[in-house]
């Protein structure tokens, strides 16, 4: 599993290389805009997140595979918790418990693959890291709820994702969906199932306890 969600950081990762504006920025659809623009404003305000998701991978020719989980997330600290495997960074160390191993690798925090995980904040860099250009493609009502698909294509062509697509519930003002589409046909969907705001959590969520989990092997793989 833990291949399924790094589709998601390499996102993030691609999105914090830099802010620079793209010459085609005056491509961009201005409509996806102000919708994106209401999104980032309500999410930049919030102190901190707890997030319920699903995660789907679709590769040609085999099962769908997916996995739910939850991610609490305050500022650059984080735990991440699935069937298989949790994940925690204190802002300077991070864990990865492997479960069926009964394992945790301890890494510096930013060192692993596992940093910037999921997080709806980075996610919404999309349209302001001048690196894709997008376009609001529908809009349509459902019950009550209007949702809008605006989606994302990269500019520089050596991208391994030909587009990215955003879902999100205008009605609420909230991110639904992710969906990113690679170039061998392999599809992966991001599902954000809840989210709650503001919060106060104990700082020790943030940490991982080797006490409370008996006979875990422990692998430092911290740089001296």
């Amino acid at each position: 599993m833990i291949r399924l969600f790094s589709v998601c950081l390499a996102v993030v990762g691609f999105l914090n290389a830099g802010v620079t504006q793209s010459s085609k920025s005056t491509a961009n659809d201005p409509k996806a805009k102000v919708i994106l623009d209401k999104l980032k404003k309500q999410m930049d305000s919030y102190r901190n997140m707890e997030i319920k998701f699903e995660f789907e991978s679709e590769v040609p020719g085999t099962p769908v595979e997916s996995q739910k989980g939850t991610m609490i997330q305050e500022g650059d600290k984080y735990q991440i918790k699935m069937k298989d495997q949790d994940i925690y960074c204190n802002g300077t160390t991070s864990w990865l418990y492997l479960k069926k191993g009964n394992e945790v690798q301890i890494n510096d925090a930013g060192q692993d693959e596992n940093e910037g995980f999921l997080s709806p904040r980075q996610v919404m860099n999309l349209y302001s890291s001048g690196k894709f250009i997008y376009a609001l493609t529908e809009e349509r009502k459902v019950a009550s709820k209007t949702y809008a698909d605006i989606e994302f294509k990269p500019v520089s062509k050596s991208y391994e994702y030909s587009k990215i697509r955003l879902t999100i519930d205008k009605t609420e003002n909230k991110l639904v969906t992710l969906r990113l589409f690679s170039k061998d046909g392999t599809r992966f969907t991001l599902k954000l199932t809840d989210i709650i705001s503001n919060k106060k959590y104990d700082p020790s969520i943030f940490s991982f306890n080797p006490k409370a989990v008996k006979g875990v092997h422990i692998e430092d793989l911290r740089m001296d």
